[in-house]
Formats: C-alpha cells, sequence, structure tokens
C-alpha cells in the first residue's frame, strides 16, 4: 500500500453547500445550526444523540460527547463497528484513514499514525470473530487489522494481534511481516528485516522468505528446514532466518564433516549443491550463528585457525564428500576424513577438503579413506616411507596402505593420476605405477611387487639405486597383481656384515695379488639387484656398487656379492672356495641357484 494512498476523505466544496443548504431548511424538527454547531431535533423538540442522521447522500453522527453536535474529523465507535467522519461530518467510506497515534511509543508502538480502511458501508475493516488473522485485499494488497480497525504492521501474529517484544520475531511459530507502520502491505517472498538478533546480541539485517499465504517458514526441528525457490536451495534456522556460509544443524557434532553445509554468502545465501566451492573451513568470521557452538569443535579446525582456502565438493543434496574416493564428471578425487585420533598428523584437521598431491594414506576395499598419515611428502619423508623409518617406522604392510597422487596442483586438477606417472619432489624425478582398474575401492593406489619382470614397485614407488649406490638388493615377493606382495631394499653394509637372515659373510681366501676376497652368499630367488634406473639386472658379471663391491647375477638370480673382482689365485695356491667348501669361486655360476 502506498503511503499517499492513505488519507482523510474531504467533501468537496459543492457538497458543503448542498449540505448546508438541505440543513437550514430545517425548522425545530431536523437539523439546527447553533453557534456554528449543527444539532437534529426529533419531532418532541429533544436533541438527538449517538445516532446516525442522513442529509442527501451522507451519512453524519451525533455525538453525545458534544452534546449532540454532529461529530467531524473523529473516529466513532458504534457497538461493534468503527466509523470515521471527515472535517465536514460525513461518514468516509471506500478509504484510507489516519489518525495520530496518541499511544505512540518509541520501543512498543513506534506509529505516528494508526490506519484504518473504511469499506462501502463506512464500517473500518476489523479482525472479526475469526480465530485466526484475516487478510483483506485492498488495491491489490492484502492487510490485516485488529479487533478496533488499527492496521497491523510489523510481526503480526496467526491472532491478530501485533508482535511488539524486541524478541518476539524470533519466535518459532507461525507468523506475518507486514512492513512499516506507514506500509503494513503483507509480505510474501524475500523479505530484508532490520531485527534485533537475540544470537548476536545486536541489531542485524537478516534475510526471511515468506510463503504465498504470508507465513515465515522456519526450522521446527532445530535443524536447518530446506525449501527450494527459484530452483536454488536455501536454509532457515528455527526463528525463520536465512541461513548463509557454514551452517550446522542445532545438536549436531560439529566435529564431523557430515554435520556441516554451505550456503554461499550473507547477500546470496543458495546452497552449495552438487559442484565444487573453495572457502576456509568454519570459524568465527564465516559461519552462521557461530556465537552456538565452540569453534575448537569443527571439523578443519587446522584449516580455519590458519585460515586456509580449501576446495569442498557437495552432492546433490549438499552433503559433503568426506573420508572417501570418489567420481565427479569422469575423474576421481580424494576427500579428507574426520579425524578424532590424538597424534595430529599432517591428514589431521581439514576434514572434507579435496585432497591433493602425493600423499600416504589408508583406503579400504570400498574406497573409504580411513587415515592420511602424510599429505606434504617430500623426498627425504618418501624415503623413510619406503624404508619404514622415522614417522614410519610402524608396520605398514597393512593392504590398505599406499601412496595416491592427486596431481601437483589443487586448483588447477586435483583429480587422481592412474597409470605410471612421474613425480618431482625437491627437485628429483620419481617413477610410480598407480593402479587404473577397478573403481574407487581400487583406482590410484601406488602398486607394491613385480611388473612384467622388469621393475620393482613398493607403495607405487619405482625401487631404484641412487647415482651414488649404483645398485641395490631389493627383497619382492609377488608381482603387482599379488594384493598381499611386499617389497623391502636390503641395505649393502648389511650384506657385507652377514646382518641379513639366511645369508653367509666370510673371508673366502686370497687371490693371485694377495688381496683377501670377502663375500656374502645364501641369496634367495626373492632378492633381486636393481639399478639406476630401477631395471632388474639379469646375467651381469661383477656389477659394481656404490662402495666398490661386486655383484654376480646369473639370470635374475644374485649368486653371491663380493669385495673383489679377482677370483684367481697363483699356482700352487689354494683356490678361493664358497663357503660350503665344495665349489671354486672362480666358477660361480656352478654356485647353486638362489632357494625362494
Amino acid at each position: 500500500m502506498r503511503k499517499q494512498t492513505k488519507f482523510v476523505a474531504v467533501a468537496s466544496a459543492a457538497a458543503v453547500l448542498a449540505i448546508g443548504a438541505s440543513m437550514t431548511s430545517f425548522a425545530a424538527t431536523g437539523w439546527v445550526e447553533e453557534d456554528g454547531v449543527w444539532y437534529y431535533y426529533d419531532k418532541d423538540g429533544n436533541k438527538v444523540d449517538d445516532e446516525w442522521k442522513k442529509s442527501g447522500d451522507s451519512w453524519y453522527w451525533l455525538d453525545s460527547e458534544e452534546g449532540g453536535g454532529m461529530a467531524v474529523d473523529k473516529l466513532i465507535e458504534d457497538g461493534d463497528d468503527t466509523y470515521y467522519v471527515d472535517s465536514n461530518g460525513q461518514m468516509v467510506r471506500n478509504t484510507w484513514v489516519k489518525v495520530v497515534n496518541e499511544d505512540q511509543d518509541d520501543d512498543d508502538d513506534p506509529a505516528e499514525y494508526n490506519y484504518y480502511y473504511m469499506q462501502s458501508n463506512g464500517k473500518a475493516y476489523t479482525a472479526g470473530d475469526s480465530s485466526s488473522t484475516k487478510f483483506r485485499t485492498i488495491d491489490g494488497k492484502r492487510y490485516a487489522f485488529d479487533d478496533d480497525g488499527k492496521m497491523l504492521y510489523g510481526w503480526v501474529d496467526t491472532d491478530s494481534s501485533r508482535l511488539s517484544g524486541e524478541d518476539d520475531w524470533s519466535a518459532q511459530e507461525d507468523m506475518y511481516y507486514c512492513g512499516n507502520w506507514d506500509d503494513g502491505a503483507m509480505k510474501t517472498g524475500w523479505q530484508m528485516i532490520y531485527v534485533h538478533d537475540d544470537v548476536e546480541d545486536d541489531d542485524m539485517e537478516h534475510w526471511f522468505n515468506f510463503k504465498s499465504n504470508g507465513k515465515k517458514r522456519f526450522s521446527t526441528d532445530g535443524s536447518t528446514l530446506e525449501k527450494t525457490i527459484n530452483s536454488k536451495k536455501y536454509g532457515f534456522d528455527d526463528r525463520g532466518v536465512m541461513v548463509y556460509e557454514w551452517t550446522v544443524s542445532t545438536g549436531s557434532n560439529t566435529a564431523s564433516a557430515s554435520s556441516w553445509k554451505y550456503f554461499s554468502s550473507k547477500e546470496d545465501g543458495a546452497r552449495k549443491t552438487k559442484g565444487w566451492f573453495k572457502v576456509v573451513a568454519p570459524n568465527d568470521d564465516n559461519t552462521f550463528r557461530h556465537e552456538e557452538f565452540q569453534s575448537t569443535d569443527t571439523f578443519a579446525q587446522s584449516d580455519a585457525d590458519d585460515e586456509e582456502e580449501r576446495w569442498y565438493y557437495a552432492d546433490g543434496d549438499g552433503e559433503l564428500y568426506v573420508g572417501e574416493i570418489k567420481k565427479i564428471k569422469g575423474k576421481y578425487y580424494g576427500f579428507y576424513p574426520d579425524d578424532d585420533s590424538n597424534d595430529k598428523l599432517d591428514g589431521y584437521g581439514k576434514g572434507a577438503a579435496m585432497i591433493s598431491g602425493l600423499v600416504f594414506m589408508s583406503v579400504d576395499e570400498s574406497g573409504k579413506i580411513l587415515r592420511v598419515y602424510d599429505d606434504d611428502i617430500d623426498s627425504d619423508d618418501l624415503d623413510d616411507i619406503i624404508d619404514g623409518e622415522g614417522d614410519y617406522g610402524t608396520d605398514f604392510d597393512d593392504p590398505d596402505v599406499s601412496l595416491f597422487y592427486f596431481g601437483n596442483n589443487e586448483d588447477a586438477d586435483g583429480a587422481m593420476k592412474t597409470g605410471t606417472t612421474t613425480i618431482n619432489l625437491d627437485g628429483d624425478s620419481y617413477s610410480f605405477l598407480f593402479s587404473k582398474s577397478g573403481g574407487a575401492e581400487g583406482k590410484g593406489r601406488g602398486r607394491t611387487g613385480i611388473d612384467d619382470d622388469k621393475y620393482i614397485y613398493k607403495y607405487g614407488k619405482r625401487m631404484k639405486a641412487d647415482s651414488d649406490d649404483k645398485y641395490i638388493v631389493v627383497k619382492a615377493t609377488g608381482d603387482i597383481a599379488d594384493d598381499n606382495a611386499e617389497v623391502s631394499e636390503i641395505k649393502s653394509k648389511d650384506l657385507r656384515s652377514g646382518n641379513v637372515s639366511g645369508l653367509t659373510a666370510d673371508d673366502i681366501g686370497k687371490n693371485k695379488d694377495s688381496e683377501t676376497v670377502k663375500g656374502a652368499f645364501g641369496f634367495t630367488s626373492d632378492m633381486y639387484l636393481v639399478n639406476t634406473s630401477g631395471s632388474i639386472i639379469k646375467n651381469k658379471t661383477a656389477a659394481k656398487d656404490g662402495d666398490d663391491w661386486y655383484f654376480y647375477v646369473d639370470k635374475k638370480n644374485i649368486k653371491m656379492y663380493l669385495n673383489n673382482k679377482t677370483l684367481k689365485v697363483d699356482s700352487g695356491k689354494t683356490a678361493l672356495m664358497f663357503p660350503d667348501g665344495t665349489k671354486k669361486l672362480e666358477a660361480w655360476k656352478d654356485y647353486p641357484t638362489p632357494n625362494a
């Protein structure tokens, strides 16, 4: 309702003249003007009061409070009905009337004027006998009135009363909003309203949404009420306020990412649905009604503290992907799990965020990510993981544990990599092999075992000697198709010292140069010699390593590891002998083939 439509009806000059002419025609009976005031006398010569009398087409009220004089500019209470007469005394019909609000109060009733609407019979619209608020359509808009005919404004209850308390709007019950005191039209759809926020203890502007019947939307059970409006999802709390940014239902486990949803900014509010979004994890600045939970209990506290933006993905219901590998538009992505462990490993405190880079984690056969052990792997970390040393001294031979790679730029990609992949760490290049088979339960897992009799992998990293070592010995049980395959490097120093179960390290005599020849013997068939490219060595005589010792390999079998490649002795001297004393060392290929 436009303010300018509310006015006190004023009779035209022609109407006033007509009234005067008709009234002066009366004598002792009927209308009589006395000292500028009109009265009406009955046939017995008595003044009539508290009655309506008609003159021409208009009705006039004889007011007992004025000694029976015709009322002007006044509300008239006639029984249960309310009327208004203008400055000419005429009953006002089919229009708005405004009357100074003598009870104006800045807190409870700030209206300067009270508004009434007079019907064609002159009666003001009132709440009537209905037990619920009744709205009247006037000039295409809908208005409600109280029992006295006053137009209701602001927050309005369902019993035709105005809610004037500071926090009344926040009640978890049906109510309407009818604008300011000079408006009064029932609101529908989106409305930004200035209210006192009882949670923030401050006056704030919030978005509300009202149904087509004018009732506000609100949650009835403490959760977030979600509604589709103009093809987008929006949420509302138990007060009816549109939620925004990170939102959690009352009483939910705030330490679990599955309890949270993201609803964009306060200016937008649409829920993030079936798509990616990059934001900071929940903190005091980006969480709706943050005073209702302790921020230290959020699912990604370390990210929140660091104000670290990360990528998240919400499904069609707005639920975050948490602790799983998921296929999205043909590619696979990993998402951090909730982590309530006490040892605070690198993957802690990042729940539901997209995983990127090279990570060491445990993934079960359903594709659920059980734990992220390391997500910031450098070359030293990689060595520790492969060797089972440092932070990884614990046995990680569980088949659920492996390395995975999700690219090196989370903003550009972040998708899981499969197959043969080269990864750069600290300026060095490493060759990896990640599974290409299966779905989320199998893809991307670093392979462990022998691949096509050419290379050996552990957690996906190709086992190879560095340039200083030249060669290393790798023990491998099973190929990459064997989920129970195990791979480990045997250090050369342990071979030389005999500190390897089943191997013998011993002096075996002096060669023709009178040099003592030492060696390690008893290699098994699951021990392989690999070079700096990771290739399994086959048929190699006197392969010199970085410690100036020599490997002897027949086919794929390591026969011995010696400190000297000169195996001949001078005539008359005792030949160099294998530790079992059965063969001359110079006939090393005759040494027994290693047993499995």
